[in-house]
């Protein structure tokens, strides 16, 4: 597989891995096309099949004409399907309802075929404005199932939710059933991620995405600003990463970091060497 960690194009998110499940709550057309167009472009760049699911108002002629004004090349990547643009009611309601087994069905069929034509993976991104109340149960359970589904492929995907159709209770079930949440508040973005309690003993469960990821980097060897680099983090912000997992797993030097990443079975045997 190719390199676990993918660019977003979004300087809030730096790098994801393979298998990231993210929300984007948005406000206007502006919101979600200064989320997405970045997004798709740096995974057209990088060789990855792309998916984009839209909805009214954006329509799949609009966004075709937004790729073409923010990403060069962009005819070529349209005509030799390396970017998919299909509505809503195609990808989500075909026939006039919801599936859970007939989306996740095609999402293993595109990822079936990245693998295919050769593309290193897959980034996606689903619009849910045409979520209705009555249906926001079983979206729920469809998101669950599509953490799991996603958590060993090479698939990243970004749901994006028009906040002004979402209640608070609403906000709080789609942030729990991602990995984190993005969104623009007063102009500046925002980054939310959910963690829930731990029962475990190991504390390794109460460390977010970005800590783990500096944790297997540290523990590899790299230096904070190698990680920086790695990660499009700056270096402060891997530091500050870096003393709350320390913290949060007990451990006072690099020798009990690599010691603590070996017995967990985070490094192999040749890796600590």
């Amino acid at each position: 597989m190719t390199t676990p960690f993918r660019k977003t194009g979004l300087p809030i998110l730096g790098e994801m891995s393979w298998g990231s499940h993210c929300c984007h709550f948005f406000e206007t057309r502006r919101d979600l096309l200064d989320t997405l167009l970045p997004y798709f472009k740096v995974g057209l760049e990088a060789g990855e099949l792309c998916v984009w699911i839209v909805h009214a108002p954006m329509t799949e002629a609009a966004a075709r004409r937004e790729l073409r004004q923010a990403v060069p090349g962009a005819d070529r990547y349209l005509t030799d399907g390396s970017i998919e643009i299909v509505s809503s009611g195609e990808w989500y309601l075909k026939g006039g309802r919801f599936s859970l087994k007939r989306v996740m069905r095609a999402w293993d069929a595109r990822l079936a075929q990245a693998a295919a034509r050769g593309y290193s993976g897959m980034r996606a991104n689903g619009n849910t404005a045409w979520l209705e109340r009555k249906d926001w149960k079983r979206f729920e359970d469809y998101e669950a199932t599509l953490n799991e589904a996603m958590a060993q492929k090479p698939m990243i995907l970004i749901c994006s939710y028009d906040v002004k159709r979402c209640g608070a209770v609403e906000v709080l079930d789609v942030a729990r059933s991602h990995q984190f949440a993005i969104a623009k508040r007063l102009g500046k973005w925002e980054v939310i991620e959910w963690r829930h309690p731990s029962t475990s003993p190991d504390h390794y469960e109460t460390l977010t995405t970005r800590e783990r990821q500096v944790l297997l980097l540290a523990a590899e060897g790299h230096t904070n600003p190698e990680i920086s680099r790695l990660l499009s983090i700056g270096v402060r912000t891997v530091e500050s990463h870096r003393a709350s997992l320390m913290r949060k797993l007990g451990v006072r030097n690099q020798t009990d970091l690599v010691r603590y990443a070996f017995r967990r079975g985070l490094l192999s045997v040749d890796e600590r060497r």
